[in-house]
């Protein structure tokens, strides 16, 4: 364990912005269940960075190298306003689709609490894999991070345009409330899927939605507009993989 030069220190604020971290392909992340959880998904542990105070029990994670920081250094790195006493320096890499049976499709998911859940609830339900439409969030925000558990790191994640979709032998499921079934009078299909969401300010763009075999919506009371695209991503994956 040795202290952090500022040189290096310097370089590591620079992850905090978006650009940094696609030329280095690193992020930091914050939290010891997070980092735990990247661990025991089998992710490699490039750097811990410790507060001098700090009592977690780090020797299963292995890292490189292991760096003893004070509050004040935690709080040039962090981007919450509470920094955790531990950090870790991961691969910014996502892992390649392999698997096609249960596909989730994000067309424009821009708030990153939103997307980091999805791909929370897509790790817990064990869905083959995510594809992000070019417009979406970063999926290495330190908040889709964050809300997704770390699960970013080991869910295959990909990025395509609506394109990709075009040439998809799978069955592709629309969320819409236009001129849509009820997504629990669904018969799920022998065929692979693709389940696509939208953001709830712009929904699915026209494109795809003109390129849908099916249609389907949430049925909701008069009392509500719509729901949080998490909340409805969670709702239909686990009513299909249910099927």
């Amino acid at each position: 364990m040795e202290k952090i030069s500022n040189n290096y220190l310097k370089e590591l604020v620079k992850l905090k912005q978006k650009k940094y971290r696609e030329i280095s392909k690193k992020v930091i992340v914050e939290g010891y269940r997070t980092i735990k959880q990247i661990h025991q998904n089998g992710i490699t542990i490039e750097e811990l960075y410790i507060s001098k105070s700090a009592s977690y029990d780090t020797g299963c994670f292995k890292p490189k190298n292991i760096f003893l920081f004070e509050d004040w250094q935690f709080e040039r790195i962090s981007s919450t306003k509470s920094p955790s006493q531990i950090s870790a320096l991961i691969r910014a890499e996502t892992r390649q689709i392999k698997n096609r049976e249960f596909l989730l499709y994000l067309d424009n998911i821009k708030e990153p609490g939103n997307l980091g859940a999805i791909v929370r609830t897509a790790a817990a339900a064990g869905i083959s894999g995510v594809v992000l439409s070019p417009d979406c969030c970063e999926i290495f925000n330190p908040k889709v991070i964050r809300a997704s558990s770390g699960t970013v790191f080991s869910v295959p994640i990909e990025k395509k345009d609506y394109k990709w979709l075009k040439i998809q032998k799978s069955v592709i499921i629309t969320t819409t409330m236009e001129d849509s079934i009820s997504l629990f009078k669904l018969k799920k299909p022998d065929k692979n899927i693709i389940l696509v969401l939208g953001s709830e300010a712009f929904g699915i763009s026209k494109e795809i939605l003109e390129i849908s075999d099916i249609r389907i919506k949430i049925p909701l009371t008069d009392k509500i507009e719509s729901l949080n695209v998490a909340v409805a991503a969670g709702i239909a994956i686990y009513y299909l993989i249910d099927k």
